[in-house]
């Protein structure tokens, strides 16, 4: 399946941002520029990040006023900031002193770092003393790994999906009859499938790592439509006919039993980054209008 180029981050200080204070959970109001899962994002917030970055050249203003692309790419870095937050919590891991001494030390070589006003300095200093600590969140158990995927694929930051790509809905819809009256999915994929080798592959979407890819590769690099549909899909169920630029897709989510090792392999290497990207694919985001809307198939804010 056809992928699209990743693209660079836009600015260190944009990157950065994601540390900003949160205002503490509540019901959402005019005041509030987003949600995550129940914890609120202040419009004072998002608005002194925008302020601060713009004194410090990260943002260059049109007719003095702040480009929406760049407002949505600062809030989506608080955004996840809050996700990887959550995740912390959720896993008992903190941020250290020496996690934030280790940050500090290192950004202050950074030849702009004196010219950023304190505020922002803390925000950089935050967001990094959390990657540091994120990086100590351990794999969940087996046991919880199943729970979690059975109960939503996509909480634990990876997909492990199988699809029949064909090139008009109704050859879809024949498909997954078929496959609702016991067929075999490697089979019919090899009779129906336009897609090179699916015959071998068995509609198999992998990886270097297995049976399994990254959230995170699905949002950046696959068509979007697709992903929405296998975001949307359960564990064992054909999922369709859905539509992309490719053609009609019949998707599934594979059992855990057949991908569990490809994914304790890939949750292995990079634990609580997947778990923040299942975060923000899993829980309630929200977006104040005027800023559009979390699209979770790209994991960015879009127009409404």
């Amino acid at each position: 399946m056809s992928r699209t180029s990743r693209k660079p981050v836009r600015s260190l200080a944009i990157a950065c941002v994601a540390m900003i204070s949160l205002a503490s959970c509540g019901g959402s109001s005019k005041n509030d520029a987003a949600s995550v899962d129940g914890s609120v994002i202040a419009k004072k917030t998002l608005e002194t990040a925008l302020s601060q970055l713009s004194d410090a050249g990260q943002i260059e203003l049109t007719d003095g006023v702040v480009p929406m692309d760049a407002v949505r790419s600062v809030l989506a870095a608080i955004i996840r900031g809050e996700a990887t937050k959550l995740v912390l919590t959720e896993n008992n891991v903190t941020v250290t002193d020496a996690d934030t001494k280790a940050v500090i030390d290192q950004i202050s070589k950074d030849a702009g770092y004196d010219t950023l006003g304190q505020e922002l300095k803390d925000l950089i200093i935050g967001l990094n003393s959390r990657d540091l600590a994120l990086t100590r969140v351990k794999a969940p158990s087996e046991a919880d790994l199943e729970k979690m995927y059975n109960t939503a694929p996509a909480s634990v930051g990876v997909m492990c999906a199988q699809h029949i790509l064909v090139k008009d809905e109704a050859t879809a819809t024949e498909v997954i009859q078929k496959l609702n009256d016991g067929g075999d999915f490697k089979k019919l994929a090899g009779e129906y499938s336009t897609e090179p080798n699916a015959a071998t592959t068995g509609g198999i979407l992998g990886s270097t790592d297995g049976d399994c890819i990254a959230l995170s590769d699905y949002q950046s690099q696959f068509d979007s439509a697709f992903t929405t549909g296998a975001l949307t899909a359960k564990v064992g169920v054909p999922t369709g006919p859905v539509k992309s630029s490719f053609g009609y897709h019949v998707i599934m989510i594979r059992p855990f039993a057949d991908i569990k090792a490809s994914l304790a392999l890939m949750m292995s290497k990079s634990p609580g980054m997947l778990l923040m990207s299942g975060v923000l694919a899993t829980r309630d985001v929200t977006i104040a209008s005027e800023y559009g809307r979390w699209d979770t198939a790209t994991g960015k804010i879009t127009d409404l």
